[in-house]
């Protein structure tokens, strides 16, 4: 049996890392691993959509969230301007281009300058990874938001380029270059 004495020596130090360390070192390791992971996924859904092209369910949400509006307005636009009646209504119902062409008499004389320019405008909304394709090979087509004010620019095939301007989902202006 020992003897235990306050003079005796005092108990061996613990070895190795404190607790706290261990849990920062651990916390990090996890974190790192999270990154790592998320980074392989990143780039395996880039390698995928560079080979097989945007996955449906993609271009039907971003289409939905962010082009589909701006598609349906460019069409029924460039509908109205095809027709010499479309484009009286489509300048009586949109009383804000009246800020860019002064009379209905300006707005159908350009008009009729734009409608050989009206090219031919797709039915449909192209798909997110033709719109992206196009745009690598000059094509154009941006939407531009800011407040209540939208701007949409597009190339029209076989045609000229489409330029629209929206305020509170009003036509502002609009011009066919």
């Amino acid at each position: 049996m020992t003897e235990g004495h306050w003079d005796s020596e005092a108990p061996a130090a613990k070895k190795g890392l404190p607790t706290w360390a261990k849990i920062v070192l651990g916390c990090c390791g996890g974190c790192a691993l999270i990154f790592v992971v998320i980074m392989a996924s990143c780039v395996g859904l880039i390698r995928s959509i560079s080979k097989n092209g945007v996955p449906a369910v993609i271009d039907k949400a971003v289409g939905s969230a962010f082009l589909d509006k701006a598609w349906m307005e460019m069409a029924n636009t460039v509908k109205s301007l095809s027709t010499a009646q479309g484009t009286k209504d489509l300048y009586r119902t949109n009383p804000g281009l009246s800020e860019t062409f002064a009379t209905e008499e300006d707005f159908l004389a350009a008009a009729e300058e734009w409608r050989p320019r009206l090219g031919e405008f797709p039915a449909q909304r192209p798909q997110l990874g033709d719109l992206i394709r196009d745009q690598k090979s000059g094509g154009r087509f941006q939407i531009n938001t800011n407040n209540s004010r939208t701007r949409i620019d597009y190339q029209i095939p076989k045609g000229g380029m489409l330029y629209l301007e929206l305020e509170s989902g009003k036509l502002v202006d609009v011009r066919v270059e």
